[in-house]
């Protein structure tokens, strides 16, 4: 069809926007055929009609016509007459099927031209053009078989004809407006929007009706892309466009504002980011005001239409809220939102941790849009959010599944990489980082990037689970590198600030979120990041509180711990102060053995040092100032230690109640070869006042053997011994004393999103204790801790546990609770 080659909707084909039919034949026309082939003197009456006709009074011309045919049905001039007054009178079904037939060898030529216009009308362009044909081939002078012909050839699908015909009457009729106006229909058929445009402004020009050439124009304009220019042309004569076409041009103007609002600006600095939305947004909702004065049946697609575009602006400038707010109009007023805008509002929704919603709509969004690269992805990232990964992985297994690796260049017979499977490779792999096998992660990522060690993308990716696996320099080495490839990179740098703050490099990470900021304010990986930054810079409350009974002995009957510490912001980013206390007691039979004090110091972290100096006096009684501190030198793998303590609260409560002090000092070394393997070996040394020197050794390990998103599953291994040099000390003081233990930890994840968690931990744990004098004792213990993170400032945790020692011979059992909380205060 027509309407089809035309590429306008089916709503505007058949309401007529485009129907592209003859004009009328002129009166002076009429006349000469009138006079020439239908003597009035025969049928006044007859004549009557067709001057009725011809001045445009159809109903009487009809009645009156109608009426002779009835009398006369073999007349076949009346029944001529009458096919072409239906005609003129847009009656085409009724004139096509009356004069289909007539003999228009033997009749004037503008039966036959009202006739093929009927037919031109109805679609019936191959009858219309033979007419036409006939015409011409008896007076090939009149323009209007000529113009009708041109215009049958193109409706019938053959254009190129159609063209080659209109040259030839352009060369010979260029001035005449119904020529221009044809040249216009041709061109259009034919897509040559532009020249469509040009032909329709020159009928104009030349006289042509004024609406029917400027619509016409504007839908040219349209076609070719040039929406603003066609609203100039609608806003020059509106009366001359119906409500429809007015709202669908406007319509096409606000798509436009809508691509360009993914524009670079004009202005590259940070604060112009967001001037083509903005500009955008300004130009859309002005358009949908209009579009709401206009009749609402006839706006309403449009209205919906610019309401879709909206949804692109509002994604731009990144303010989800209100692109939901949007979609909630759309669908609430009946509309359906294609693909795209789905994919949008998916996106948006996933941003709000709307994530169940987003699913939904990513689903709709692939049932028009299957196999969309970026929706499928953007749907395996909120099932990944769900954590319902074996479902995600299956998402991106069988999407690379149907993807060849590469695609063959038309023409060339070269072979090209598949764009599209490697960002899929990508994700599928951080998919089972997220889902804790970052082993398999890290190995892909890496055999990846070997493959393509140039890519942006594969090796932020890679340096991510780098840091994940508790790695933050080696990651920041990638990260970096990552960045000389492509310096603007967003998620490279904010993993940079997630592996500085790993490093307790504050014022890199600050430096970068700050410039994050300025250029890319809206990105929520920016401001997720910013916030951590935050967080990081608080004034910090800690404090955890420890009570339990026991059958006796070195516990006592009851004791109790309380620990809390106020931690300031930190000064110059690298140092913060502190200020706390530490109590410590237990019920002996002899009475209440009680550590006690106030401590006061600074901590100095960087990336390869951590420093605390404290100092701490008694609460109570004689002050007894003493200082401790501890030094570590860090890398990812390795850590080195020293502390020490000149008035040690490690001294057992019982010598603490026979008022006996003493100092300490130890050193460590630790390795940690992944997150599923940590190794520690510790050396110390306690002088007592009353002459006992205690030396003790300890070494652990953990390793972990099953992961998964929900849950880890590790075993742990301590082992130690200590010596004393006195034997008749008041307190527990064994010569000699060696322990085992082995603990399995199950640590259980139930709620993980984004900056809140519910976890626990089971530790079931059993060994034995071998003492000087006493010989082997098994020994055991059960624990369970939860742990409720209810933001990034927030965070409780409390547990039960259950233990059974052996001291001097004795079995002790106890049973303790505790709860902690840490609170960084905004």
């Amino acid at each position: 069809m027509f309407c089809d080659k035309l590429r306008i909707g089916g709503i505007a084909c058949a309401l007529g926007v485009l129907v592209l039919v003859m004009p009328r034949p002129s009166q002076a026309a009429l006349q000469v055929d009138v006079e020439q082939e239908i003597p009035s003197a025969q049928n006044p009456e007859r004549n009557r009609a067709v001057e009725l006709a011809r001045d445009g009074d159809f109903d009487e011309a009809l009645r009156i016509l109608r009426r002779l045919h009835r009398e006369m049905p073999s007349d076949t001039g009346v029944r001529a007459d009458l096919a072409a007054a239906l005609s003129w009178a847009g009656l085409d079904e009724e004139a096509f099927d009356l004069g289909a037939d007539l003999p228009f060898a033997e009749l004037p030529a503008i039966i036959a031209e009202s006739v093929a216009r009927s037919a031109r009308n109805l679609r019936y362009p191959d009858f219309a053009a033979g007419l036409y044909r006939g015409v011409i081939g008896r007076d090939g002078g009149r323009v209007e078989s000529q113009i009708g012909f041109t215009l049958a050839l193109a409706e019938g699908g053959n254009v190129d004809r159609a063209l080659q015909r209109l040259d030839t009457l352009l060369a010979f009729q260029s001035e005449d407006p119904d020529v221009t106006l044809a040249a216009g229909h041709v061109y259009m058929a034919a897509e040559r929007w532009l020249e469509a445009a040009l032909a329709y402004r020159r009928a104009l020009d030349a006289g042509a009706d004024r609406g029917q050439a400027t619509r016409n124009e504007a839908r040219a304009l349209r076609e070719a892309g040039a929406s603003l220019l066609a609203v100039e042309r609608m806003r020059a004569a509106p009366e001359a466009f119906p409500d429809e076409l007015h709202a669908d041009l406007l319509a096409g103007e606000a798509a436009r504002w809508a691509e360009w609002a993914s524009v670079v600006p004009e202005r590259p600095q940070p604060q112009f980011r967001f001037d083509p939305a903005d500009r955008a947004l300004t130009k859309l909702d002005r358009t949908m005001a209009e579009l709401s004065a206009l009749d609402s049946a006839a706006a309403a697609p449009s209205l919906q239409r610019v309401r879709a575009d909206k949804l692109v602006a509002l994604y731009q400038r990144d303010r989800m809220a209100e692109l939901m707010d949007e979609v909630q109009i759309i669908e609430e007023g009946g509309g359906t939102l294609r693909p795209y805008a789905q994919r949008l509002a998916a996106d948006a929704a996933l941003a709000l941790g709307w994530v169940d919603e987003s699913i939904r709509r990513y689903r709709a969004a692939l049932a028009g849009w299957p196999d969309d690269p970026g929706t499928t992805l953007g749907l395996f990232w909120a099932l990944v959010e769900a954590r319902r990964f074996s479902e995600a992985d299956q998402l991106l297994a069988s999407f690379l599944e149907g993807q060849p690796e590469f695609f063959q260049v038309e023409g060339t017979g070269e072979a090209v990489p598949n764009p599209d499977r490697l960002p899929m490779a990508i994700a599928r792999h951080l998919g089972w980082a997220f889902a804790g096998r970052l082993t398999d992660a890290h190995d892909g990522l890496a055999s990846l990037h070997r493959q393509a060690p140039m890519n942006a993308e594969l090796r932020q990716e890679l340096a991510s689970v780098l840091r994940w696996r508790g790695w933050p320099r080696r990651a920041d080495v990638l990260y970096r590198r990552t960045l000389t490839v492509d310096p603007e990179r967003t998620g490279a740098r904010v993993g940079r600030i997630d592996a500085a703050l790993d490093m307790d490099e504050r014022a890199r990470a600050r430096a970068i979120a700050d410039s994050l900021l300025r250029t890319t304010p809206g990105d929520e990986r920016v401001q997720r990041a910013a916030r951590r930054v935050d967080v990081t810079g608080s004034w910090t409350l800690s404090s955890r509180y420890e009570a339990g009974r026991s059958t006796g002995g070195e516990r006592g009957t009851r004791d109790r711990a309380l620990v809390t510490r106020l931690t300031s912001p930190p000064v110059g980013d690298r140092a913060r102060l502190f200020v706390g206390s530490r109590r410590t007691d237990a019920r002996f039979p002899e009475g209440l053995g009680v550590h006690d004090r106030l401590l006061a110091g600074v901590q100095v972290r960087s990336s390869a040092l951590a420093l605390e100096l404290e100092g701490h006096i008694a609460r109570e009684g004689e002050l007894r100032p003493g200082a401790a501190a501890r030094i570590e030198l860090r890398g990812d793998h390795w850590r080195f230690g020293l502390s020490g303590d000149s008035r040690t609260t490690e001294i057992p409560l019982r010598a603490a109640r026979a008022a006996i002090d003493g100092w300490t000092v130890g050193a460590s070394v630790g390795r940690r070869a992944h997150e599923g393997r940590e190794w520690i070996f510790e050396a110390g040394y306690l002088e007592l006042q009353d002459g006992n020197r205690r030396p003790s050794v300890r070494a652990a390990i953990e390793e972990q053997f099953h992961r998964t998103h929900a849950h880890r599953l590790a075993f742990r291994v301590d082992a130690g011994g200590s010596t004393s040099s006195r034997t008749d000390a008041p307190y527990f003081n064994p010569s000699r004393f060696l322990s085992g233990t082995g603990t399995l930890l199950w640590d259980w994840t139930w709620l993980e999103r984004r900056t809140r968690s519910y976890s626990q931990r089971l530790s079931i744990g059993g060994g034995a204790v071998a003492q000087e004098g006493f010989g082997t004792r098994a020994v055991a213990s059960i624990a369970l801790n939860h742990t409720w993170e209810a933001s990034d400032r927030f965070e409780v945790s409390y547990g039960v546990s259950w233990a059974s020692r052996a001291f001097d011979g004795i079995r002790e059992r106890r049973v303790a609770g505790q709860v902690g909380l840490v609170w960084r205060i905004p």
